[in-house]
C-alpha cells in the first residue's frame, strides 16, 4: 500500500472540503463532487516519474470560459450577486488542481496552497455552519502539517487562541457594522437612486424627475437604442388622471397580450398584424442598465414589443406596454417599414380619446380658468375644430416661452414668504407663483390648461431628444434625457413639448474620453447579447433539424457501413505487413529485445529506470551497485527479489552475448 506524508494528507483534505463547500454553496454540489473526485484520483495516481508539464497556455485560456461565465450569471436586483464570489472561486480551484497535477515539473506546493485556501475562505460564503467547521477543521489540520517539525503543543495551542480570538473579533465587528451602520439609510438611499430610474412608476408624482436631472448620476447611460434612425421620444407611460400633485396610470389594462411568436427566446407581442410579416415591419434591440418598473419603452411607430421571459403582457389603449414589476435589462420594437420617415405615422395606437382625457381635478378648476385668462386663452375659445388645438398648443408654449424659467428647483418657501400661495399648496400652484421648474410641471399644467378647454389631452414620460454620433449604429438616453410632454387630440395623437427649449443648452457634452469607454462598452454588450440571443441560434436550430432528417435517410447508413469496411480492410492490411516485416528478424534478436524490455520494467518498480543514453552496460553496473548486497530489501516481497535477480542475471547474458552472430 503506498505511504502518503502527513503535508500530503492536509493538503487534499483542504482541496477536497473546500471543493464540497463550495458545491453546496452555489448549488452545484454535482461540480464539487467532481472536483472532489479529481482531487483523490489524484492523490493515489500520482507518479513523480511520469508528471505533466505545467502549461500556463491552459490557465490563462480558463480565464475565457469563467469570464463568459461571469457575464452570463443571474443578477440581483437587491444586495450583492453570490456568483461574483463563487465564479472566481472555482477559476481558482481548477489552477489548484492545475498545480498539484504539475507539481515538481512546473506546479509550485505554494501555489496550491495559495490558492486552495482562498477558495477555502470564498466557499464560507453563503456555507452551512456544518461546513464552515469543516474548513476550519482543514484548515488547522494544514496548519499542524505545515508546521515545523518538534513545536511544542502549547505553541500550537497558543497560536489556535489567537486564531479564533482574532475570528471572533472580525465576526463581532461585522454583526456590529450591519446593526449600528453609520449612514446606512444614506447609503440605501443613494444605493436605490443608483439602481433605479425615478418617475416611471404607476403613480408618480410631480417631482420626482429632479433626481434625473439634478442627481450625480444624472449622465449615466440609461438606455441604447440600435437603430441608425434614432427615435427623438421614447414614450414609456401615459398617465390618465391628475390627483394633487399625483399623475395615476389608467385603473385597469385593455387586454393582456400573450405571445404571437418568438424572436430567438424573445416573445412578440403584436397591437398590429403587421407585425406578423417578417417583410413589413423591423426590430430594433434596445439595452436597458436600470429598472424601468416593468414599462417597455417604445417610439411613436411601434406595432409591437419582444420581451424575454415572458408569457404576456399588460396592455394599455395609449400603446403603453407593462409586464408587472420585473425589471427589464432589454427587450425589442418592431417599426413598420412601408414608410420612409417613420415618425410621420402616428395613428397605430388604436383608441380614440374619451371623458378620461377630459378629466380635471376639481379643486384647480377655478385656478385653471385663471390661469387661462391670464395666457389670453379664452380669447381662443371660438376657434373650430381642428384650429382649436393647434391655436391652444402654440399660445401656451409662447407663453411659457416669454414669461418662465426653466428650474430644477420649485421654491415653495419664497412664494409663501411673498404671500402669493399658502404653505402646502397644489405643486402647480407652486409652478404658477414662481413662474419656474421643469418639465413636469410644464406638461402637467398644459394638459390641464387643454382639458379644461375641452381638447383631449393626456400626460406622458419617457425619453426625449437622444444622444447621436454620425457613424454611431445607436443612440444614447442618460438619465437626464428623461422627460415628460404632452399628447393632444388634433383627429389623431401628436406630441406636444411646452417646456421651453433651454435646458437642451444646459445639457453638457462628454468628454472624448467618456465617448470612448461608452463606446467599448457599448460593443462588449453588443456582442454578448449576440452570444446569447443572436439569430446564430435560429441558424443553429435549423442546422439540428437538417442533421437530424439527414440521421433518418437509410443510405446514410449504408456510406457509414462502406467506410467502416474500408478502414477495417486497411487496418487488416497494414497488420499483416508488418508481420510479415517482422517474420525477416532473426529470433534470437526478437528474445533479446522482448527480454530487455522486461528486465527494464521489472527494475523499474524500485526506482531503478534507464536513462535516455544511457548503454546496457552502464545501466547493470549501476544497478549492482545501487541494490542491497547479500542481505533483502524489507522494501519488496520476496517474489519480487526474485524477479529482480532474473533482470540481473539476464543483463549480464545480454551484454555477453549481443555482439556474438544470430
Amino acid at each position: 500500500m503506498r505511504r502518503f506524508s502527513l503535508r500530503e494528507k492536509a493538503k487534499t483534505i483542504l482541496l477536497c472540503a473546500a471543493s464540497l463547500n463550495l458545491g453546496l454553496s452555489s448549488d452545484l454540489p454535482w461540480l464539487g463532487i467532481i472536483f472532489v473526485a479529481a482531487f483523490i484520483v489524484l492523490l493515489f495516481r500520482y507518479d513523480a516519474l511520469r508528471v505533466p508539464v505545467y502549461r500556463k497556455s491552459v490557465a490563462y485560456g480558463l480565464i475565457v470560459p469563467f469570464a463568459i461565465w461571469w457575464v452570463l450569471s443571474p443578477e440581483m436586483e437587491y444586495g450583492m450577486s453570490p456568483w461574483l464570489v463563487f465564479i472566481p472561486a472555482y477559476y481558482l480551484l481548477s489552477l489548484a488542481y492545475l498545480q498539484k497535477r504539475s507539481l515538481g515539473n512546473g506546479g509550485y506546493d505554494v501555489f496550491v496552497l495559495f490558492n486552495g485556501v482562498a477558495v477555502l475562505l470564498l466557499s464560507c460564503f453563503q456555507a452551512s455552519r456544518y461546513g464552515v467547521l469543516l474548513n476550519v477543521f482543514a484548515l488547522l489540520l494544514l496548519l499542524h502539517a505545515y508546521a515545523r517539525p518538534g513545536v511544542k503543543w502549547w505553541k500550537h495551542a497558543l497560536f489556535l487562541l489567537l486564531f479564533l480570538g482574532l475570528s471572533a473579533i472580525s465576526f463581532g465587528g461585522l454583526k456590529y457594522w450591519q446593526s449600528h451602520g453609520h449612514n446606512r439609510a444614506e447609503r440605501m438611499a443613494d444605493y436605490y437612486a443608483k439602481r433605479h430610474l425615478m418617475g416611471f412608476d404607476p403613480v408618480v408624482k410631480l417631482g420626482s424627475f429632479e433626481s434625473n436631472f439634478a442627481g450625480k448620476y444624472n449622465r449615466e447611460v440609461v438606455l441604447r437604442v440600435w437603430d441608425t434612425l434614432a427615435p427623438k421620444y421614447m414614450r414609456a407611460a401615459v398617465y390618465e388622471k391628475y390627483v394633487g400633485g399625483i399623475w395615476k396610470l389608467p385603473a385597469h389594462h385593455d387586454r393582456m397580450l400573450y405571445a404571437s411568436r418568438y424572436k430567438v427566446d424573445y416573445a412578440v407581442f403584436e397591437t398590429r398584424d403587421s407585425v406578423s410579416s417578417a417583410d413589413s415591419t423591423r426590430p430594433v434591440w434596445v439595452q436597458s442598465s436600470l429598472d424601468n418598473f416593468g414599462f417597455i419603452f417604445a417610439p411613436y411607430h411601434a406595432v409591437a414589443v419582444a420581451a424575454k421571459n415572458a408569457d404576456s403582457v399588460e396592455y394599455f389603449r395609449p400603446n403603453i406596454f407593462k409586464q408587472g414589476e420585473t425589471r427589464r435589462g432589454d427587450w425589442f420594437y418592431y417599426m413598420p417599414t412601408d414608410s420612409a420617415d417613420p415618425n410621420s405615422t402616428h395613428s397605430g395606437y388604436g383608441d380614440v380619446p374619451d371623458s378620461a382625457y377630459l378629466q380635471v381635478f376639481a379643486p384647480l378648476a377655478g385656478f385653471l380658468d385663471t390661469v387661462a385668462m391670464e395666457m389670453g386663452l379664452d380669447t381662443l375659445a371660438e376657434y373650430p375644430g381642428l384650429l382649436k388645438s393647434v391655436a391652444y398648443s402654440d399660445a401656451i408654449r409662447s407663453y411659457f416661452l416669454n414669461h418662465f424659467a426653466y428650474s430644477l428647483k420649485v421654491d415653495e418657501s419664497r412664494a409663501v414668504a411673498e404671500g402669493k400661495i399658502a404653505p402646502h399648496s397644489d405643486p402647480l400652484r407652486v409652478f404658477w407663483a414662481t413662474r419656474s421648474g421643469y418639465c413636469e410641471y410644464y406638461a402637467t399644467l398644459s394638459v390641464l390648461l387643454l382639458r379644461r378647454a375641452g381638447i383631449p389631452a393626456r400626460y406622458v414620460t419617457g425619453f426625449a431628444r437622444p444622444e447621436v454620433e454620425p457613424g454611431r449604429p445607436y443612440a444614447l438616453f442618460r438619465r437626464n434625457s428623461s422627460h415628460a410632454w404632452v399628447e393632444l387630440f388634433d383627429g389623431r395623437w401628436i406630441p406636444f413639448d411646452p417646456t421651453p427649449p433651454l435646458f437642451v443648452v444646459k445639457m453638457e457634452r462628454p468628454s472624448w474620453l467618456d465617448m470612448k469607454f461608452e463606446w467599448v462598452r457599448a460593443r462588449t454588450a453588443r456582442v454578448f447579447h449576440v452570444l446569447r440571443d443572436g439569430e446564430w441560434r435560429l441558424a443553429l436550430n435549423s442546422w439540428q433539424d437538417a442533421v437530424q432528417n439527414i440521421l433518418s435517410m437509410a443510405a446514410l447508413y449504408v456510406v457509414l457501413g462502406c467506410i467502416v469496411l474500408a478502414v477495417i480492410s486497411f487496418r487488416f492490411v497494414r497488420v499483416l505487413r508488418r508481420r510479415k516485416s517482422n517474420a525477416g528478424y532473426a529470433q534470437s534478436v526478437q528474445h533479446w529485445v522482448k527480454g530487455l524490455e522486461a528486465a527494464e520494467k521489472s527494475l523499474a518498480r524500485i526506482g531503478l529506470v534507464r536513462h535516455p543514453g544511457e548503454t546496457v552496460g552502464a545501466f547493470l553496473a549501476r544497478c549492482e551497485s545501487e541494490m542491497p548486497a547479500g542481505e533483502e530489501d524489507s522494501r519488496v516481497s520476496r517474489k519480487m527479489q526474485a524477479r529482480l535477480q532474473s533482470a540481473i542475471q539476464f543483463l549480464h547474458e545480454y551484454e555477453e552475448q549481443r555482439w556474438n552472430q544470430p
